[in-house]
């Protein structure tokens, strides 16, 4: 039993010793995850992903970002949702005309007391004040999502940068302006057509027309019509119609919507689309040698010493973005700069059409010498009109 025993043991160590000498086995080779064996390889986050990480951790941390707007309670509610849903970002919005808005964003860049974030304003504005008074930053470092700086999602191809040398602001809406409302129970389909049907005798003292004497979209429209959409011999035959002046909206769609006149020359279209929504017998006209078009409120800029940047980095990419433009776009009724955005919720006449006759509102030199324009319109205006 010993004996057998011992031998045992010597046949095991001796077993022990040949397997310890003699060379490893090469380690099972592992093929390379491939998407047909299953979950694809893992790659690395591209510069963008990355900056787009870093800028959305440091924003949740900032916690809000303020935005000074035109835009109204539709726009601030559905941004605001969207703002906390999406990133976990309040959006705290502050809104008022562009001229109070503009104020008092410079005054912040004067008083070194900054709390704006990111803007929203007229065109005008921007070129009258926040250029001049060095108040915005560029947009360059700012945007960031690939569908957002791919130029193919954009109006013409391009992004629509309003200043291409130093990229402080852009207008991400630009929405066609129809410059005649008609009562469609007094004009015929058809009737008014062209800017010229206007000249007609038998709509001499019949027509409406939003004050050319201050600042808005009367004026705007004669303007553009004096710059070259007609000449300026037909803005003065247009102003010897004699046509009603009035300067308030609300007070023009009315009248037009009950009849009291045919039609209204150089009005904002929300206050038709109210009424027209209530059953007003009420048109917009966009004539066949054109209008112009315009970003109203839809200019974005992000002043300087923005006390929030990441967060401000995070709300404009959303909002350039097709999703954050569709909200935008169905919250206002207004047209995107954006050629990936539903324009089913909009008037037809309010939508660019490709081989359309359009003065652009991002035209720069139109914008150059609209302040003159402007003057001429007014000076004209009150030479004939008494």
């Amino acid at each position: 039993m010993l004996k057998n025993s011992m031998m045992a043991s010597l046949l095991g160590l001796s077993l022990l010793v040949v397997y310890a000498c003699a060379p490893a086995e090469a380690p099972a080779q592992i093929p390379p995850t491939t998407p047909e064996r299953g979950a694809p390889a893992l790659s690395a986050k591209t510069a963008w992903e990355e900056d787009w990480e870093r800028t959305l951790r440091e924003a949740r941390k900032e916690g809000v970002v303020f935005l000074y707007t035109g835009y109204g309670t539709e726009f601030r509610k559905v941004m605001t949702e969207a703002m906390s849903q999406k990133y976990g970002i309040a959006l705290d919005v502050s809104t008022g005309r562009s001229s109070e808005v503009s104020e008092r964003v410079m005054r912040e860049q004067k008083t070194n007391t900054h709390m704006a974030d990111v803007v929203t304003s007229g065109t005008s504005h921007f070129l009258a004040t926040y250029n001049p008074g060095g108040a915005l930053q560029s947009f360059e470092k700012v945007l960031v999502l690939p569908e957002v700086v791919d130029p193919k999602f954009w109006w013409g191809g391009k992004f629509p940068w309003l200043d291409p040398d130093t990229k402080t602001f852009l207008p991400f809406f630009e929405y066609v302006s129809s410059p005649i409302v008609i009562n469609t129970d007094l004009v015929k389909a058809g009737e008014v057509s062209s800017w010229k049907n206007l000249l007609e005798p038998k709509w001499k003292g019949k027509m409406i027309l939003n004050d050319p004497t201050v600042s808005g979209t009367g004026q705007k429209i004669l303007a553009v019509l004096g710059y070259g959409l007609m000449d300026w011999d037909y803005v003065t035959s247009l102003l010897r119609q004699e046509p009603v002046v009035l300067r308030d909206e609300r007070q023009m769609a009315e009248w037009i919507a009950r009849g009291r006149y045919p039609l209204l020359i150089g009005t904002q279209e929300e206050q038709v689309y109210e009424l027209v929504n209530a059953g007003a017998p009420m048109r917009l006209i966009v004539p066949q040698e054109g209008t112009y078009t315009t970003s109203g409120n839809g200019n974005l800029a992000h002043p300087k010493g923005a006390p929030h940047p990441n967060a401000a980095k995070i709300f404009i990419n959303f909002l350039l973005s097709k999703e954050g433009q569709t909200l935008a776009s169905r919250a206002t009724g207004i047209t995107s700069s954006r050629i990936d955005v539903p324009t089913d919720h909009v008037s037809p006449a309010v939508v660019r059409q490709a081989g359309g006759r359009y003065v652009s509102g991002s035209n720069r030199d139109f914008l150059e010498k609209e302040g003159d324009l402007r003057k001429k319109v007014a000076d004209l205006t009150r030479s004939i009109i008494k």
